[in-house]
């Protein structure tokens, strides 16, 4: 069935309009026949009870009951010497009536109908209907039901259909938008999944019409083009590094021969710092990953660890939020993008204030101290791989300018970002914010008592 569908989605759109909208007309319809059966039956009704009491009724007293019956939708004349003829003007709905009740339950009463039909001098078929009859005894009885509909009548007997087909119609043009739009949903998530993690992200599926195939085609195409091109660029940088540590060495080993106690120092913090730049780029290039796959962590444990490594080396961290922060993601690297930040502040300011807060939507770490700061224009130039801001940050605090990059790095892969905004009070203010539709609830159990450190 599915290689007897267009292959192109306007054709596939096409088709299913074509084949929709008849077939919610065909609903309608029914619903109409429905409605209008309706007067069928209670017209039947009436004048079933009418020739029931006729024939229960002697001859000399029906005159009594037709003037008993008489209304201004109902009428009742003998007609049975005036020599009068059925002359009306059948359609649809007086045929099912004539074929229907009448012919049924008229002939057990003794009776039988004759016609049935609209006035023939009434000039529209929504005139008054005829209903001939002729009793057991042979008198003919003339019925007049009715007369033309009213505006409102009229409406109330098509609301139903009009209802069903505008339902339809709605129902059809959602189910085809849905359908245009469903493709559009999958490239957005594959985009986000893709951007998010470069190395691991899997193809789009090529499936459903010819344009979304073609474009799903060129997507993986150019995907696998991206995760080339980064791999070629870390295999670039590590065979550089690789080739830079021969040289490296040899010029270690000559510095130990210069007889000059200084300037054997300054040299060989040259070459440390030259070794540090080279693992630092490959590092950065690399995404930090070193294997890593998203398991359930706890974001305040991972911040505990840091702030106890930094204890450990003297220097002074505290750290306040919740008892557990679930989440999911690799953890080596999102703890070293968190140390980078504390590193960071504890370098520059001091120390470093941790807290941590977890909303319904996100997990917001904010790192904090009492530095320099930094100037507005350069609060997004900081995050620039070996971009450093000299009077304030220069290189002897450490670091070779990728720390801030390497961090955000790691936490855009993990869906997140990082912001830094200058304190009111001076200082700096670095934020982490990670995305909720990441945490891990059910491994890990979060408790009710606030933490700090």
């Amino acid at each position: 069935m599915r290689r007897l569908l267009p292959r192109s989605l306007a054709g596939r759109m096409t088709l299913l309009l074509v084949a929709g909208m008849p077939l919610v007309v065909v609903a309608g319809v029914a619903v109409g026949t429905i409605t209008m059966g309706g007067g069928q039956a209670s017209l039947a009704d009436r004048v079933i009870t009418l020739v029931a009491i006729a024939e229960a009724t002697p001859a000399a007293g029906r005159p009594a009951v037709y003037a008993g019956v008489e209304r201004a939708d109902l009428s009742v004349r003998d007609v049975s010497g005036t020599g009068a003829s059925p002359a009306v003007s059948p359609d649809w709905f007086t045929d099912g009536v004539r074929r229907g009740r009448l012919a049924r339950d008229l002939p057990p009463l003794g009776a039988r109908v004759l016609a049935v039909g609209h006035r023939t001098d009434a000039g529209a078929s929504w005139g008054p209907i005829l209903v001939w009859i002729e009793l057991s005894d042979g008198t003919r009885l003339q019925v007049t039901v009715g007369g033309r509909w009213s505006h409102l009548e009229l409406v109330g007997r098509l609301a139903p259909v009009l209802l069903v087909v505008g339902i339809g119609l709605v129902g059809l043009a959602v189910y085809v938008s849905k359908a245009v739009t469903r493709p559009l949903g999958r490239f957005a998530k594959a985009t986000a999944r893709f951007g998010a993690d470069v190395a691991t992200a899997e193809p789009l599926d090529q499936e459903g019409p010819s344009e979304i195939r073609e474009v799903a085609g060129a997507f993986n195409v150019m995907q696998e083009q991206v995760r080339r091109l980064l791999d070629g660029h870390t295999h670039m940088l590590a065979a550089v590094s690789h080739d830079l540590r021969t040289p490296l060495t040899r010029l270690r080993l000559r510095t130990e021969f210069v007889e000059d106690d200084e300037e054997r120092t300054k040299m060989l913090k040259d070459l440390d710092e030259m070794e540090a730049m080279i693992h630092a780029a490959i590092a950065y290039a690399r995404g930090d990953r070193d294997g890593e796959s998203p398991v359930p962590v706890d974001i305040v444990d991972l911040l505990e660890e840091v702030r106890m490594e930094m204890a450990e080396a003297g220097r002074r961290v505290g750290l306040e939020g919740p008892p557990r922060a679930p989440w999911e993601g690799r953890p080596l690297a999102l703890k070293r993008a968190l140390r980078n930040l504390v590193e960071n502040a504890v370098n520059y300011g001091g120390h470093a204030d941790l807290r941590v807060v977890v909303t319904p939507v996100d997990i917001i770490i904010t790192v904090e101290d009492d530095g320099p700061g930094i100037q507005e224009a350069e609060l997004e130039k900081v995050f620039m791989p070996f971009y450093r801001v000299e009077r304030s940050r220069n290189r002897s605090t450490g670091g070779v300018g990728l720390g801030l990059a390497v961090a955000r790095a790691a936490i855009r892969e993990h869906g997140g970002d990082i912001t830094l905004n200058n304190r009111p009070t001076g200082g700096l203010q670095q934020t982490v914010v990670l995305p909720r539709r990441r945490t891990a609830a059910a491994s890990l159990t979060q408790g009710s008592a606030p933490r700090s450190g």
